[in-house]
């Protein structure tokens, strides 16, 4: 489980490599961005703004939720679950890395993972 106690934005997707990348880009307050990467994306449900959210492993609701989503069984360890109020959205990938930088703000990291 890994909290960010920052606001993300949906910040780029590469439809070539399947590539989401979630940031919380830098500011006065915040020297650094904070990029959440997704690799092998399958299936996105997030809102475009996120605020403080968790990235957790997935409840069995989940897994079923993803399942019925893509119409196939889903190993529980390609679902991410972020989780932000109280609200619970999913990606199925075969990996997520956060990581934090100094990228320009049109800089994207994905070209580096």
């Amino acid at each position: 489980m890994r909290h960010f106690d920052r606001e993300f934005r949906l910040w780029d997707f590469r439809v070539s490599h399947d590539q989401l990348l979630l940031r919380s880009a830098k500011t006065d307050t915040f020297p650094t961005n904070i990029d959440i990467a997704f690799v092998g994306v399958e299936y996105i449900e997030l809102p475009t703004r996120i605020e403080s959210p968790t990235i957790c492993p997935p409840a069995e609701a989940d897994v079923e939720r993803a399942q019925l989503a893509l119409g196939r069984n889903i190993p529980s360890d390609q679902i991410f679950v972020v989780e932000a109020g109280n609200s619970r959205y999913l990606v199925v990938a075969a990996a997520m890395k956060a990581s934090e930088n100094d990228l320009d703000f049109m800089e994207s990291s994905l070209e580096r993972f």
